[in-house]
């Protein structure tokens, strides 16, 4: 097995290496190509690499849930213990997904018959087949304040011949909301505030790029802000914290959404993935991050 470095791609299209994200290592290869054709031309597949990593992501888990504790650095992470199938599947009941929480540690649970299963919305690990347990799928995160969180939990498998470049359709979802989370309140159906897009010429990506910003109403000059990585959940975002920030429950924020490059006749690589995410392509990622920090900021 190699680790690809966090630069362009490997140009053979059949090519399979590992990335490693918040320590975990993780199988990756061009979407646009199945495990099917990597199997006939004679390649290793993902779903092999995958396998072939599991064991050493386990050990790398088990002791961090050994550790008891999250690192100074960072606020979710990634543990494990080994189960009880018969435990689990009673605790899911009849439903096909479970989530609980056991002090600083949030537990998933999903059932279902898929080759990979990749959590989505509030936090995105891969699910782990249990051991010994044939359509029990897990992940277990250690998160800093959990008690106060509210993580909305989207399940989104995919079985083998699925289109890879496809979109993900997320089979269960539900909301966690930890003893101590603020309450629900109901999304505006229309703001009172103001949205607005801008188009920055960039000196750090060479190139324009969009920038959406959500201003809260009756709040003038300067604000705290909070930059999202993708630009175009803005607006969605700004629908569910106005009404918060009208009642007092959070401080008057601006909402400020950094849009991706994207190509539509170009799918792959994932520009998206290489400016947002770590671990995906250096260079453009540092180059996001510049935008953000020395143009988007000031």
């Amino acid at each position: 097995m190699r680790c690809r470095p966090a630069s362009d791609p490997d140009p053979d299209p059949l090519a399979v290496w590992t990335i490693v994200v918040d320590g975990e290592e993780i199988a990756y290869g061009d979407p646009a190509v199945t495990d099917e054709q990597r199997a006939a031309a004679g390649r290793e597949t993902l779903a092999e690499r995958s396998r072939a990593l599991l064991e050493a992501n386990r050990r790398r888990a088990a002791a961090q849930y050994a550790a008891g504790e999250l690192p100074d650095h960072q606020d979710v992470l990634r543990v494990w213990r080994p189960r009880d199938p018969a435990t689990l599947r009673a605790r899911l009941g009849d439903a096909a997904l479970a989530v609980w929480a056991e002090d600083d540690i949030l537990h998933m649970l999903w059932q279902g018959q898929a080759d990979e299963v990749q959590l989505a919305a509030g936090v995105q690990p891969r699910l782990w087949p249990v051991q010994g347990a044939d359509g029990l799928w897990e992940a277990s995160l250690r998160i800093r304040r959990l008690d106060q969180a509210v993580i909305r939990i989207m399940v989104a498998p995919r079985r083998a011949g699925d289109d890879p470049a496809g979109p993900v359709s997320a089979s269960d979802t539900l909301v966690w909301r930890g003893p101590l989370a603020p309450a629900a309140l109901p999304a505006a159906q229309s703001l009172t505030g103001t949205v607005k897009e801008h188009v920055l010429d960039s000196a750090a990506l060479g190139a324009p790029r969009g920038v959406t910003v959500y201003r809260p109403p009756s709040q003038k000059g300067p604000l705290p802000a909070c930059v999202l990585a993708d630009g175009g959940s803005a607006r969605g975002f700004a629908h569910t914290l106005e009404p918060a920030i009208l009642i007092g429950a959070v401080p008057a924020v601006l909402l400020v959404g950094v849009h991706n490059a994207v190509d539509p006749a170009n799918p792959w690589p994932d520009r998206r993935a290489q400016e947002y995410l770590p671990g995906h392509h250096r260079r453009r990622f540092d180059a996001h991050l510049r935008f953000i920090t020395d143009e988007v900021i000031p």
